[in-house]
């Protein structure tokens, strides 16, 4: 067959391609941060800017008032963030997969940034008023709906896109994820340090968001020009090719039920994974104190940073290390992993038995010491960026090369799945913790 002259033709060229000062990879780990910005710019500033200041009123005398809206905003965020997140995920999954990804890649970043330009516009709108707060309120949580819904086909398209070259690019966005966690807490330390003023914070926010995903736009077109990509490119295009899935209108229902039979022991991994992780971070380690019930704070950070260190700075910069490891090291290998990943779920109930909502838990605290919650959260997240790593790494290599892309798609959809599954078990768990 051709395919099969030009496959063998293409891997005597392997040798003589080479990412040039690690170019691709650092695009495609760009696109790792650019994937998660939006989320995190909003899930950051949201208690400060639409809980605190948008979503509230204010009296002649300047003090502020809770309302409806105020209340209930940030399970709302969630919920306008995440489900459509899920939902487009799910359906990129089943759309023709043959040929570039790129055309689709920058449609979606083109909805998002035109989202963040829409909410940007709101910044210093006065919304105080009942009416108006009203308007805001739909018209944020429809944008939140249109910027995550098209955020869900550019994340799932972006590991489809990587699953054409060796597994650590992969692993690359896992760390451009981590990346954005912890590059996005540190600008709130830095704000929380030097500026009391709630809208420019904000602006500054978006503004960022806006320039990083401008900046993730533009590199698909150095992207595009660079040989390693085209080789890699060329390459999977004439694996699937060989196998006959581009000739195909689209793939049938049997492929993708093989496709999830050879895969889906590491798409189990990655949602429990991220289960584990969404469960306790950031739901229940930004509820966790230093000082128990009727004791003075004693911890060595000033109180205001304790949760934004102990809980977003450890979490995400710990993360970040762990996806970076999982990059050198690849241990345990695939048939293994489960053994690994599984044993996470203990970190559940050890979280929820810390001093966890000190105020209002009726369970008796069984972990009291913050220096074990520390500890224990830094295995946490180093684990969850590592695992997590292996897990999108192994997900495409352990399949036929004609179903990589489409299973590092059904991978990308289990990422965001248990993501969706743990900020939903935290409500269970604080519930009983509470009752």
């Amino acid at each position: 067959m051709s395919g099969e002259a030009d496959l063998d033709q293409s891997a005597k060229a392997q040798k003589d391609v080479q990412d040039v000062a690690n170019l691709v990879y650092l695009i495609i780990m760009l696109h790792g941060v650019g994937t998660l910005m939006p989320w995190n710019m909003f899930i950051t500033i949201a208690p400060d800017y639409y809980t605190n200041y948008k979503m509230k009123t204010f009296d002649e005398n300047g003090t502020a008032h809770a309302t409806e809206y105020s209340a209930n905003f940030l399970n709302y965020l969630g919920i306008a963030s995440q489900i459509p997140n899920l939902l487009l995920n799910f359906i990129n999954i089943f759309v023709t997969v043959k040929g570039d990804l790129t055309k689709r890649i920058a449609a979606s970043l083109l909805v998002v940034g035109s989202m963040i330009i829409f909410t940007m516009s709101f910044v210093y709108v006065d919304t105080w008023k009942c009416k108006r707060m009203g308007a805001f309120f739909v018209i944020t949580l429809l944008s939140i709906v249109l910027l995550n819904g098209a955020n869900g086909i550019y994340q799932n398209s972006i590991f489809g896109l990587a699953s054409d070259f060796p597994f650590k690019f992969t692993n690359a966005v896992i760390i451009g994820n981590n990346l954005c966690g912890t590059f996005v807490t540190v600008v709130n330390i830095l704000t929380t340090m030097i500026s009391n003023n709630t809208a420019n914070a904000a602006f500054a926010y978006f503004g960022i968001s806006l320039f990083t995903l401008c900046i993730c736009f533009a590199s698909f077109f150095l992207l595009k020009k660079q040989p390693f990509y085209q080789y890699y490119s060329k390459r999977a295009m004439l694996a699937r090719q060989d196998e006959g899935t581009v000739a195909k209108p689209s793939l049938t229902v049997h492929d993708y039920l093989e496709a999830f039979k050879q895969g889906w022991p590491q798409m189990v991994n990655v949602y429990l994974v991220f289960f584990v992780s969404l469960t306790v971070f950031p739901g229940i380690m930004v509820d966790v104190r230093d000082n128990l019930l009727g004791q003075e704070y004693a911890f060595v950070l000033p109180e205001k940073f304790f949760v934004p260190v102990t809980c977003f700075l450890l979490f995400n910069v710990f993360a970040f290390i762990g996806s970076m490891l999982a990059g050198r090291f690849q241990y345990p290998e695939p048939e293994r992993l489960w053994m690994a990943v599984y044993p996470r779920l203990l970190f559940i109930p050890y979280f929820a038995f810390c001093n966890y909502r000190p105020h209002s838990r009726t369970w008796s605290v069984l972990f009291p010491s913050t220096w074990l919650y520390v500890f224990m959260g830094t295995i946490m997240s180093v684990s969850s960026g590592y695992l997590s790593g292996l897990a999108m790494m192994y997900a495409p290599k352990v399949v036929e090369p004609s179903k990589s892309r489409v299973v590092s798609m059904m991978a990308g959809f289990f990422l965001i799945f248990g993501i969706v599954s743990g900020l939903a078990f935290t409500i269970v768990v604080s519930a009983f913790i509470e009752h």
